[in-house]
């Protein structure tokens, strides 16, 4: 019988294990892909501030990507013919700091609420002159965004 190398076993160990990390890597990759929003304009945790500042009426869309994916098809078609989708912008809560959603309901809440604001995945916030209106959290269909976007009145 043949003696086998060590060198080959090695190697052997070596390949397989670039191979099963090269794997997790594409599927990674594959499931980023998945979860990006590219139909509406994403504002960054360090832009939402001015970007509020500079409009009267906006909404809001939060959301991992994770949890929607079958209302974020819905939303697309939903916007394609319509002149909001430059008022809706999208913040991915993949992308926010760990206390971007208290910092958020503190300084967008109006003083006298009498309210907590909770930012579940997904979520919709309706903010006029700087401050909120009303939300929607933990949306499970598209059917619920339709009817918050015709409530907030944008156009």
């Amino acid at each position: 019988m043949k003696k086998i190398p060590i060198t080959n076993y090695f190697l052997s160990l070596i390949i397989g294990l670039i191979t099963v990390v090269l794997v997790f890597y594409i599927m990674d990759r594959y499931n980023n892909r998945l979860t990006e929003i590219n139909f509406i304009n994403e504002v960054k945790e360090a832009d939402l501030d001015y970007y509020i500042a500079e409009n009267n009426n906006v909404l809001i869309y939060m959301t991992s990507g994770k949890n929607s994916r079958t209302i974020d098809k819905e939303f697309k078609k939903y916007l394609k013919n319509r002149d909001i989708k430059e008022k809706i912008i999208y913040v991915n809560l993949n992308d926010v700091s760990a206390t971007f959603k208290d910092k958020f309901g503190k300084k967008y809440v109006p003083l006298s609420a009498s309210y907590k604001l909770y930012i579940n995945d997904p979520t919709m916030i309706f903010i006029e002159n700087g401050q909120i209106e009303y939300w929607l959290t933990d949306i499970k269909e598209f059917e619920q965004i339709k009817l918050f976007i015709e409530r907030s009145n944008i156009k």
